[in-house]
Formats: structure tokens, C-alpha cells, sequence
């Protein structure tokens, strides 16, 4: 495992596949992903933070919930993110993309990536299989179960315990059983002694 400043000096120094550097910061929900891309953003030089929860899937086109535990990422709109953001900044081409809101489940305003830098895309399965070539640097943050179901319970509140419980978790632990995203990633940072 990795600690912060030495992740943020090995980042620095990664030659990007395109004019964009692509990170992404992959871990179960809960584990400190959101936190860990917000201080890597202040830290490196003209970054700027992606989350995949602005990918999530109205409720009308969402799949059960036993695909999402068979399918882990199956709730989330991925060609709208590869389309709007990650095969732009491939291309050196800008990105941009529409803010899905949780509250109103409805697609908000935009956002526009403009072509250099740092994108860090963060959320969980950022890094499937499909995807993780387009990166130029893969981070799992690696987090106990519990610790996450507790930071989860407290962030979201009693009303997606449920969720937490019977779809999330269950969804997370066949995503690490059956796609190996620690294995695959350039660097595995430890969500507890990290302070994140």
C-alpha cells in the first residue's frame, strides 16, 4: 500500500496516454474514495474530480435489484460517462457531461472538461474491466467491509440502509470476487490509516 504523498509524487510523474491524464480512485462505497480524489485534486497541478454517482441511472431504466447483485455496476449509466468524458479526454477532444441528481432523479446541469490536466474519476467500478485501459493510473482504496457499511449508515442515514444492507454491499463484494479491481490497480491505498 501506498501512502498520500507518495501516490501524489507517483501521479505527478506518470506520462499520460493524451494531453489528459486519466486517474481513477475505485473502492467500495464507503471505503474514502470521494475524500482521497478531493485531496489528490488540491494537490496536483490543474485537477478536477469526476464522480461516477452522477452516472447513476434514473429509477424509471434502473434494473432490479438481483441484477445489480448479479451485474455490480449494472445501475449506472457507463456509455453515458464514456461517451461524455472518458473517450473525449482520450482523444484530446473536451469533455462534458450532465449531472444526474439523486434527489430529484433527474439529470441536471453540465459540466465542461476542457482538454489538459488531471481528471480523476471517481466511484465505484470506475475501474471495470472495460474501462481500465483508458487510465492512466488505476487506485483502489482499500477499506474493511464494516468500516464501510458504518461510514455508509452515518453518511446516508437510516432511509438507504436497505440499500446499504441487501444491494450495495452484496453488489460490491461480487465486483471484488469476480473483477479483481485491487489486483489490476497501480496502486492500493488503505482507507483507514490514510485519515481518509
Amino acid at each position: 500500500m501506498v501512502g498520500f504523498k507518495a501516490l501524489c509524487v507517483a501521479l505527478e510523474q506518470i506520462s499520460p496516454q493524451a494531453r489528459t491524464k486519466l486517474i481513477a480512485v475505485d473502492g467500495r462505497g464507503g471505503s474514502g474514495k470521494s475524500t482521497l480524489a478531493r485531496h489528490m485534486a488540491s494537490k496536483l497541478e490543474n485537477a478536477s474530480v469526476v464522480e461516477v454517482d452522477n452516472f447513476w441511472l434514473p429509477i424509471d431504466v434502473r434494473p432490479e435489484r438481483e441484477k445489480v447483485i448479479a451485474e455490480p455496476g449494472s445501475d449506472y449509466d457507463w456509455e453515458r460517462l464514456r461517451d461524455q468524458v472518458i473517450l473525449p479526454l482520450s482523444n484530446d477532444e473536451s469533455g462534458y457531461y450532465q449531472r444526474y441528481d439523486w434527489s430529484s432523479d433527474s439529470l441536471m446541469e453540465w459540466h465542461d472538461l476542457p482538454i489538459g490536466g488531471t481528471v480523476i474519476i471517481e466511484g465505484v467500478f470506475s475501474t471495470r474491466n472495460e474501462r481500465a485501459a483508458y487510465f492512466d493510473a488505476r487506485i483502489w482504496v482499500e477499506t474493511p467491509e464494516e468500516v464501510c457499511l458504518k461510514r455508509g449508515y452515518d453518511r446516508d442515514g437510516e432511509a438507504f440502509w436497505d440499500l446499504w444492507d441487501c444491494e450495495w454491499m452484496p453488489a460490491y463484494a461480487r465486483y471484488i470476487k469476480t473483477s479483481n479491481p485491487q489486483g489490476r490497480a497501480d496502486f492500493v491505498v488503505d482507507g483507514v490509516e490514510a485519515g481518509i
